[in-house]
Order: structure tokens, then C-alpha cells, then sequence
């Protein structure tokens, strides 16, 4: 019996070694902040009844909550954290800061998540292209590419296609930061959306 004491204890005693002997880590998970466009919605004047934004395409890794990086000296190389966490896909943060910016700038009275009875005066489709952080070293930046298609629910065949990218050097490597540069990396793209859905007025 002694001998099965000590034995247990020495085991325990390893597995304790093998795992650093403290506390597992914990799970973060971030949100990004509202997009409010408030500036341009002073100055706006509803120009659309209604404008529909789809849900968001994504593929691959972009279909996960886990916060993914790339080391610039591995450009070719996905990777993701393994304890920081969005609070919802990429794609449902997309989907919803667009909305938000959309919704605040002023220029559409109503704004739908999907399609309904009512015709809209335009449809827009997005993809995910980047959405990570990218590591220089000490530098961290942030990535933001999306690729978006608006057609118009009157005319047929009247649709246009744009790349919106934005890049964000940080000033701190906490992962908190990088939540609030993606806030405004989503409300630099919400706003050029924005001015191109005007000129095409």
C-alpha cells in the first residue's frame, strides 16, 4: 500500500513538472467597439429607402473565433492564437459593423440583415479577405480586406465590385488595442462605402 502512496505521488509530482506547476491559462475574448459614422450623418441626407447588407462569406481558418496572426518573416503562414478569441466569427463582426456603419451614417432610412418583401434599393455582398493581426518583430499592425458587391435592386445588371483594405500600425502590442484598431479600421471602410454608395447617387 506504501509502495502505491509513493508511487502516486511521484507521478502527480511529474505531471505537475510537465505542466509548469501553475494555473492553466485562460480564454480572453474580445469585441470590437459600435461603429458610429456621426460626423458624416451631420451632414448627410437620406438618400436611400432601404439597402440590404447580406451575410458575410468567409472561408477557411476566417470561420473560427480564434484571433489569427502572420510573422512577417512567414508571410505565407496563417496562424492563430491559441487563448484569445473573437466574441463572434469574423464574419458576424463584419456583418455587424457594416450594419452599425451603414445604419449611423444618415443616408438610408432603414437597413435590413437580409432580404424581405420590400425591394431595396441595393444589395451588398461581402467576402473576407485578411482579418488579422501581423507581427514585425516588436510591431504589431492589423489587417482588414474586404471585398464588396452592391447591385442594385431596380435596375438589372447595374453592380459594382471594390477591394476596401485597411492597414493599422498599433502603438501597443496588447490584444486589446488590436480590438479597438479593427473598430476603426471598420469605420474607415464603412465610411468610403458610404461616399461610393453617395456618388453613385
Amino acid at each position: 500500500m506504501l509502495r502505491i502512496v509513493i508511487l502516486l505521488l511521484i507521478i502527480n509530482n511529474i505531471v505537475s513538472c510537465s505542466l509548469g506547476g501553475g494555473p492553466a491559462p485562460q480564454d480572453h475574448f474580445y469585441r470590437l467597439p459600435e461603429v458610429k459614422l456621426d460626423g458624416l450623418s451631420e451632414s448627410s441626407q437620406v438618400s436611400y429607402k432601404n439597402i440590404v447588407i447580406k451575410p458575410v462569406k468567409a472561408t477557411g481558418l476566417y470561420h473560427e473565433r480564434a484571433i489569427l496572426f502572420i510573422e512577417s518573416h512567414k508571410p505565407l503562414e496563417l496562424q492563430r492564437y491559441h487563448y484569445s478569441f473573437w466574441s463572434s466569427t469574423p464574419a458576424e463582426l463584419t456583418h455587424n459593423a457594416l450594419y452599425e456603419g451603414l445604419r449611423s451614417s444618415g443616408i438610408v432610412t432603414h437597413v435590413s440583415r437580409g432580404l424581405s418583401e420590400l425591394r431595396p434599393d441595393y444589395i451588398i455582398d461581402t467576402r473576407i479577405i485578411q482579418f488579422e493581426r501581423y507581427i514585425d518583430n516588436s510591431a504589431v499592425n492589423i489587417q482588414l480586406a474586404l471585398d464588396i458587391s452592391v447591385r442594385s435592386g431596380h435596375t438589372a445588371g447595374l453592380t459594382w465590385t471594390k477591394r476596401y483594405k485597411v492597414s493599422k500600425t498599433l502603438d501597443s502590442t496588447d490584444m486589446h488595442a488590436s480590438a479597438e484598431a479593427f473598430g476603426e479600421a471598420f469605420k474607415e471602410i464603412s465610411t468610403l462605402l458610404v461616399n461610393d454608395l453617395l456618388n453613385k447617387k
